[in-house]
């Protein structure tokens, strides 16, 4: 025999109150399905399956009439949970990142400036710009790495970007077999960064030509009085390739 509940018995059963019963019933987001012989309200199988929905959608961050409108469509209820669920999965990924940095931190509180930059080149040097599939290609890439690399790279990038300033400086012409070893070097960390992700490469360029002056000012302050003078320079070397 199928189960029935009076709103009080359902009540004490969820952890909802009766006030909230009642005001999913005013808003017609639950009401009791049958009623007893003596016109007692009473609640269905089919009614906990119901207010089960509402309180997932409830926890999701819909609002009661947004609720109200999806239950009563339920391809359109269909859509919205999977776009949810694609927002809860990102979600969880984050979230792992995170940990992550977390764990980074956990293993050296107090980072001197080479941790700092290694930290920096291998996770949130241009976090927000990254969409999932490209932080997981830096993931990989720095667990390939290992730490060893990751020290060696984060060594190489400030000396190839010093090496570049000489040239700069010195108005060594673009062309020039020394500056072509430079560019050389440079290309090769940026592929060793970006795994070899063509996309993932560009973003690299494209960040540093628009952010790369306060790169240079915050971490490798004995050649920023080059400005964007360097970064002209580095693109000419680069595009002359």
């Amino acid at each position: 025999m199928n189960q029935r509940w009076s709103v009080g018995a359902l009540a004490r059963a969820t952890g909802l109150t009766v006030r909230t019963l009642h005001h999913y019933d005013e808003l017609g987001l639950l009401r009791p399905s049958e009623r007893t012989a003596a016109g007692h309200r009473r609640y269905t199988e089919d009614d906990l399956r119901r207010l089960y929905r509402v309180r997932v959608l409830r926890q999701l961050g819909l609002s009661l009439e947004e609720i109200g409108a999806a239950l009563a469509r339920p391809e359109e209820l269909a859509e919205l949970l999977r776009r949810r669920r694609e927002r809860l999965d990102d979600e969880i990924w984050r979230l792992g990142v995170l940990l992550r940095q977390v764990d980074g931190l956990l293993e050296q509180v107090e980072p001197d400036s080479s941790e700092l930059l290694a930290r920096l080149g291998t996770t949130s040097m241009f976090y927000d710009q990254l969409d999932r599939r490209q932080h997981e290609v830096l993931h990989e890439s720095a667990e390939a790495l290992g730490p060893d690399g990751r020290e060696e790279l984060d060594r190489e990038w400030p000396a190839v970007l010093r090496r570049f300033a000489e040239h700069c400086r010195a108005d060594t012409p673009v062309q020039d077999p020394e500056v072509r070893e430079t560019v050389g070097r440079l290309v090769e960390i940026v592929n060793r960064y970006a795994g070899g992700d063509a996309e993932l490469t560009g973003l690299v360029g494209r960040y540093f030509r628009s952010h790369g002056v306060g790169v240079v000012r915050d971490y490798i302050p004995d050649i920023a009085d080059l400005g964007d003078r360097l970064f002209a320079y580095v693109s000419r070397a680069y595009s002359h390739s």
